[in-house]
C-alpha cells in the first residue's frame, strides 16, 4: 500500500462491508508498521480527533422547553403590547391633528371677521361701534398695565441670576418631561 493510499484511508468514513473493511485496516497497519511518516500521520489523527470530541462534548442546558416557551410568550405579549401603544399613539396623534386643524380654521375665521363686523357696524349702528370702541380701549389700557408690570417682572428676573437660572432650569426641565412623553415607545 502506498502512503497516499494509508492516508486516505486514515481521514476518510468507512462505509465497505465488515470484511472489506478488515482486509484494508490489516494493509494500513502493515504499511504504518514499516513507514513513520505514515505513522506520525496517524497520531496526529488520534489526536485531532481526541481534541475534537473533547471540546465539542454535550452541554447540558439548565433552561427546560416550559421555560424557553414561556420566555417567547412573554416576549410576543411585551411586542403586541407595544404595537397596540404605537397604534394608540397614532390615533391621538391624528384626533390632535384634526382638532388643531378645526381650532385653526376657527381662529382663522374668527380674526377674519372682526374687521368684517366693525365695518358693517360702522355704517348700520355707528352709536354701538363707539361702545365697542370705547369697550376695546379699555382691554388695550388693561393689556398695556399688564404689559408694564410684566417688562418690571422681567427686568428684576434678569437682575436677579440666580431667579434667571431657576427659570432657565425649569423650562429645561419642562422640555424634558415633553421630550420623554412624546417619545415612541422601545420594544423590551
Amino acid at each position: 500500500m502506498r502512503c497516499r493510499d494509508a492516508r486516505a484511508w486514515l481521514t476518510e468514513e468507512h462505509r465497505d462491508s465488515e470484511a472489506e473493511m478488515a482486509r484494508q485496516r490489516s494493509e494500513v497497519l502493515a504499511h504504518l508498521a514499516h513507514c513513520p511518516a505514515c505513522r506520525h500521520y496517524e497520531q496526529q489523527q488520534q489526536q485531532l480527533k481526541r481534541t475534537l470530541y473533547r471540546s465539542f462534548s454535550p452541554v447540558s442546558c439548565s433552561l427546560s422547553t416550559e421555560q424557553i416557551m414561556q420566555a417567547i410568550y412573554l416576549r410576543q405579549r411585551t411586542t403586541r403590547q407595544l404595537e397596540e401603544l404605537h397604534q394608540q399613539q397614532r390615533t391621538r396623534l391624528a384626533h390632535l391633528q384634526t382638532l388643531s386643524s378645526l381650532l385653526m380654521i376657527s381662529l382663522f375665521i374668527l380674526t377674519a371677521s372682526i374687521p368684517v363686523l366693525l365695518f358693517l357696524l360702522f355704517f348700520n349702528q355707528p352709536e354701538l361701534l363707539v361702545r365697542t370702541l370705547l369697550l376695546l380701549s379699555d382691554v388695550v389700557d388693561v393689556s398695556l398695565v399688564a404689559l408694564t408690570y410684566l417688562r418690571l417682572g422681567l427686568s428684576f428676573v434678569s437682575q436677579d441670576n440666580l431667579l434667571l437660572a431657576a427659570l432657565a432650569f425649569l423650562l429645561l426641565l419642562l422640555a424634558a418631561m415633553w421630550l420623554r412623553l412624546m417619545r415612541v415607545p422601545q420594544e423590551a
